[in-house]
């Protein structure tokens, strides 16, 4: 029993600190469980979020920051951190969120509900005063059982989605119209409903507009680039015609150099729509998330919000990506045309070089045939020049020669003949080492 209890004690206390460390992501991951934090609200109240487009450029959003720090100093409030991702404050009259995001920046703040400012000074909205705003929506939260009908007069009938939501203990509207002041109008009626849902159910609709009109944002390029691929389509059917009646290796070029212009003009398009038709998607997808987490019961006059905004959204959203998909495939198109054409410059090639080469070999076998033809001349005339000089030779020994001149030159003519020959293929071998 003794030594079970020295054994025991053995494991008591605790390794020191130092022995361990901390994965350098595990502090940015903790922070981001609690990097957009939900307030509480009480009805009644307004609900004002303005949306700046700010763009995805790192120097753009370290300017928004150095700009609300120095503004921070100004008015006498705490700044945020260098890589803040939500910013709150309080004055006297409004409770004050800032949300920093990847391209856009929202400023949201909560008022009581007969507030009438829409750009109220003091929470900071001159810091962002040179960036364009891409939306802005109000939200109105009362303590009633049902949106009142006064309040249902202001929302245009055709466009007017009203449920329920919950469980039954809230009742939300809005029309996607804008109103005077360039906000989108909600209405929230809230019976029963605890701070805690009743922030969430307001975050949710400012969600709901902000990335519904992020998700249109890739539309209009779209659109523009649709035109484009078009007319890029067209282009490319045209120069596929002429690949096929294609005649010489010059045409082959001049068609090369123009798909390749295609080809960068083709790429120009995808790379200049890449990161919107993404984000479009990627705000698409969070705002139908948004949407299935409020979860809206249809009543029997009206749509929801849910189905309004699909019946929207999802065709501009779809638009993005056929034309995407159009855009990846007449990159693909154009690759295959210049494979096809590179092959028959190719083909081409080798059938020219074919034909340099026949001529080249017919060439030579006709200057083997003419040098042939000289070396015999060249032999014949050698030794008829020979056998004139040694007829004058032996003119001189006449009298001295067993046999006439005539005998002698005949008996000698062979021999010079062969002679001749052999001195000039010494002289064409020779030519030949060198």
């Amino acid at each position: 029993m003794g030594n079970k209890d020295e054994s025991i004690d053995a494991f008591d206390g605790e390794l020191s600190e130092d022995s361990f460390f901390d994965h350098t992501l595990r502090v940015p991951i903790q922070e981001e469980i609690h990097a957009r934090l939900i307030p509480p609200l009480q009805a009644p109240l307004r609900a004002r979020r303005i949306v700046f487009l700010v763009g995805r450029q790192a120097d753009q959003m370290a300017y928004v920051s150095a700009q609300l720090h120095g503004w921070c100093g100004e008015v006498g409030i705490e700044p945020p951190d260098k890589n803040w991702r939500q910013f709150s404050f309080s004055n006297e009259r409004y409770d004050v969120t800032w949300e920093a995001h990847t391209e856009f920046v929202t400023l949201t703040w909560y008022a009581p509900i007969n507030d009438k400012s829409a750009r109220p000074k003091g929470i900071g909205l001159e810091v962002l005063k040179q960036f364009p705003i891409i939306t802005a929506a109000r939200i109105d939260v009362v303590e009633r059982k049902e949106i009142s009908p006064s309040a249902l007069l202001g929302f245009e009938p055709k466009s007017l989605c009203l449920s329920r939501v919950g469980v039954g203990n809230a009742q939300i509207g809005t029309d996607f119209q804008t109103d005077e002041n360039g906000f989108t109008r909600f209405e929230i009626a809230i019976h029963q409903l605890s701070s805690i849902k009743t922030g969430i159910l307001v975050r949710r609709l400012l969600e709901i507009d902000t990335y519904r009109t992020m998700a249109l944002v890739g539309l209009a390029d779209a659109r523009i680039q649709s035109r484009i691929v078009g007319g890029l389509e067209t282009e490319l059917s045209a120069l596929n015609e002429e690949i096929g009646c294609v005649s010489s290796i010059e045409d082959s070029k001049r068609i090369m150099g123009m798909l390749h212009s295609l080809s960068v003009r083709a790429g120009q398009s995808l790379d200049a729509t890449a990161y919107r038709f993404a984000a479009s998607q990627a705000y698409g997808d969070v705002l139908q998330i948004r949407l299935d987490r409020i979860e809206e019961e249809q009543s029997e006059k009206h749509t929801t919000i849910t189905r309004y905004l699909s019946n929207r959204v999802d065709p501009a959203l779809a638009t993005c990506r056929a034309t995407e998909k159009r855009q990846r495939s007449l990159n693909n198109k154009i690759a295959r045309s210049i494979q096809l054409l590179d092959a028959r410059i190719n083909v081409d090639m080798q059938s020219q070089s074919r034909e340099v080469l026949s001529s080249i070999s017919e060439t030579a076998k006709s200057q083997y045939k003419l040098q042939s033809t000289v070396e015999g001349l060249s032999t014949i005339a050698i030794s008829y020049y020979s056998l004139g000089i040694l007829g004058y030779v032996l003119a001189g020994f006449a009298d001295y020669l067993p046999v006439s001149k005539t005998m002698m030159l005949g008996l000698l003519a062979p021999f010079v003949l062969l002679a001749s020959w052999f001195g000039i293929q010494a002289i064409k071998n020779r030519h030949r080492a060198d």
